[in-house]
């Protein structure tokens, strides 16, 4: 199977299947809904890599996002339309679904809002709409509604991997370098198994990079390998981190185990060609 290339890593794609049951780097001091973010670069860009990286350590790395449809195919429903949302079929749903993608392709951010906010209304419980709207969010600059509707998330569900991540590097981005540590050492002691005991080690080692305590992260990532030599995702990890501060013997070594390693479906070398994507993946740009 080819591997994944960058085209393919829209970073508006959920972090759940589309199933039936479940479709789904400046750091700053103030994060409030009044101020536009300086973090929150467009999420076609910047955060494609965070996203990536949380989709691969967590085992969710899918297909690319519903196709588009034709242009010359006009959709029967736009958000005005919508006036009994509880009344609405499964077929005009999955309309809403396409339409939302087709407004975030195009940049459309406060019209996918919209759209975001009505399936919201259908589909409380459904992961995809709550990812969505909480990166959104964060992208137009309203980190105080992207953090409240993680904690939602986290609420329902204390070890989402895909909420513990974006929070913890949005709590880091927002200054609160301490407390993003502390939330995970919290999610440490409340992990009920072995995997999500793993899944917590591997979000704290990301923010201990972030937080340019390197050798710390490469250590829980050691750690980590010598539990379980047959994961791929830490090998992967310090295969980025040895090629981003250029120890590229170490580098090659560790991406020639993880390649060993990796399920075909997961491979993203397309996006580690370059030292910019790589430093994108791991959320170090200064820009």
């Amino acid at each position: 199977m080819d591997s994944l290339t960058i085209s393919s890593l829209s970073p508006f794609r959920p972090l759940v299947p589309p199933s039936p049951n479940s479709r789904a780097t400046a750091r700053v001091r103030a994060c409030s809904s009044s101020n536009p973010n300086p973090a929150a670069k467009p999420l076609r860009t910047a955060a494609t890599g965070c996203l990536l990286l949380t989709a691969l350590l967590s085992g969710k790395l899918y297909a690319p996002s519903p196709a588009i449809a034709d242009p010359v195919q006009q959709l029967d429903v736009e958000p005005e339309s919508i006036s009994n949302p509880i009344e609405l079929s499964s077929e005009t749903i999955d309309s809403l679904r396409t339409l939302l993608y087709q407004k975030l392709n195009d940049g459309e951010d406060s019209a996918a809002l919209v759209l975001l906010d009505r399936l919201l209304l259908l589909q409380p419980a459904e992961p995809e709409w709550k990812f969505l709207a909480a990166r959104l969010h964060n992208e137009m600059g309203d980190t105080e509604s992207s953090r409240r509707i993680y904690e939602e998330i986290l609420a329902a569900d204390p070890l989402s991997f895909e909420a513990l991540f974006e929070n913890a590097v949005l709590m880091d981005r927002c200054g609160e370098h301490a407390a993003a540590l502390q939330r995970l050492e919290l999610a440490l002691e409340a992990a009920d198994s072995e995997k999500s005991a793993r899944d917590v080690k591997l979000i704290l080692a990301q923010v201990k990079f972030l937080q340019k305590d390197v050798e710390e992260a490469l250590e829980i990532y050691e750690e980590l390998v010598r539990e379980d030599p047959k994961d791929y995702r830490p090998w992967f990890c310090q295969g980025v981190i040895y090629s981003l501060t250029e120890r590229n013997k170490e580098a090659r070594e560790k991406f020639a185990k993880y390649k060993e390693l990796v399920p075909k479906k997961f491979e993203v070398d397309a996006y580690l060609q370059s030292p910019l994507s790589r430093t994108k993946l791991f959320g170090t740009e200064d820009s």
